[in-house]
């Protein structure tokens, strides 16, 4: 099911900026071509800066002089781009390439016995890691006039990590596999391996902001964000080993967590040109506070004999915020309707039940002050087409 919504996704965000670029270079995009300006006169662009709470105001027509950073192109149609500053109509996709960080599971150790007294740890702890995963990107802009503008923007992210652990090698034997995720209850003692696990990180996220300039000029502008924010965060873990003990057999362990949210986002977002050839450097930051529901299941059964050893299922309200912030560099072409980017993006989620709290706070009987943090950084690349 994730890999069909995952190319589902991707072909449908790319039809629509596809169908939009052709628009926009057929000409056909919004815009009123004006006649040429009369023999030596021009409107002058370089003199537009506008502030919060201020009119636009009227163009003051100037001689004619070389082309500098402001100037129109030839092939621009028969309208000059509009100002750094203004806000466009426009259409994106991101792609991103995520690490979820601060949420690693340590689920079985080698160790020296088979368990329980003398039996201590000897060699590699297996350790699930998340590592570096696409992740995609992609909205749409539409602006009201020049200084504000609604942005509706969707994103979705799927991990999915391995490990496999075996015995150490000891002179004279006793090395075997120790679960890290089982409750101490059943009795359930080493493995002679393998002990295999797999672990899922998963989110959706559903953003509408409205923007609004603060401060902007030809060669810059800095905007405020207000808006709401929909989040899907979604954990699976699994570890499956035959195990020995009294209640032995192939133990299969898993947990399921789930949030659903929804809450207020807040944000600035800034931009400055960098000399004459488009390109110019971005930051933008942005804050989010959300009510949700954790829904936490843990099961421990063996499959040999059919039972369940163990079954916790746990249900919180909780607020979790968020944070996140992005820098980096951009082009955009002469005529303003292209845009690239390309950065680094980190976003922190505050309060967040992770598996390795759930699994602890299970073999503990013990739900109280639960709360994590867990991260989420890496690249970003975007393509968008303006109108």
């Amino acid at each position: 099911m994730k890999e069909r919504t995952r190319y589902i996704v991707l072909p449908a965000l790319a039809g629509v900026l596809a169908l939009t670029a052709v628009a926009v270079l057929r000409g056909q995009a919004p815009y009123e071509p004006v006649p040429p300006a009369p023999p030596m006169m021009e409107e002058d662009h370089r003199d537009r800066s506008v502030h919060f709470g201020q009119p636009e105001p009227a163009p003051v027509p100037q001689p004619v002089a070389e082309k500098g950073c402001d100037s129109c192109g030839d092939y621009c149609d028969l309208y000059c781009p509009p100002s750094f500053w203004e806000h466009r109509s426009a259409v994106f996709v991101e792609a991103l390439y995520l690490h979820a960080s601060g949420i690693d599971m340590a689920h079985a150790q080698q160790q020296n016995g088979t368990g329980g007294a003398g039996t201590v740890p000897f060699g590699r702890i297996g350790t699930v890691d998340p590592q570096y995963e696409p992740a995609i990107r992609g909205g749409i802009t539409i602006a009201h006039d020049s200084c504000q503008s609604v942005t509706l923007t969707y994103t979705f992210y799927e991990s999915n990590a391995i490990d496999a652990i075996t015995p150490p090698v000891i002179g004279g034997g006793g090395g075997t596999v120790g679960s890290l995720v089982h409750h101490p209850g059943p009795a359930v003692l080493g493995s002679a391996g393998p002990v295999n696990a797999a672990y899922d990180i998963d989110f959706d996220l559903a953003d509408i902001d409205y923007r609004r300039l603060i401060d902007g000029s030809e060669n810059h502008y800095i905007n405020y964000t207000l808006g709401a924010r929909f989040a899907r965060l979604e954990q699976n873990f699994q570890q499956t080993g035959i195990f020995s003990g009294g209640s032995g057999g192939t133990i299969e362990t898993t947990t399921d967590i789930d949030f659903y949210s929804a809450g207020i986002k807040v944000g600035l977002e800034g931009e400055r040109q960098i000399g004459c050839g488009g390109f110019s450097f971005y930051g933008k930051t942005a804050a989010s506070a959300l009510i949700g529901e954790f829904r936490s299941d843990y099961l421990q059964a063996n499959t040999t004999s059919g039972t369940n050893q163990t079954i916790a299922s746990w249900v919180d309200d909780r607020f979790v915020s968020t944070f996140e912030y992005e820098v980096g560099l951009a082009w955009m072409d002469e005529c303003g309707r292209f845009r690239a980017s390309f950065g680094y993006l980190a976003q922190f989620w505050f309060n967040a039940v992770t598996t390795p709290e759930f699994v602890q706070a299970v073999q503990n009987s013990d739900y109280v002050d639960l709360g994590d943090t867990l991260a989420f950084d890496g690249l970003t690349g975007r393509i968008e087409v303006r109108w």
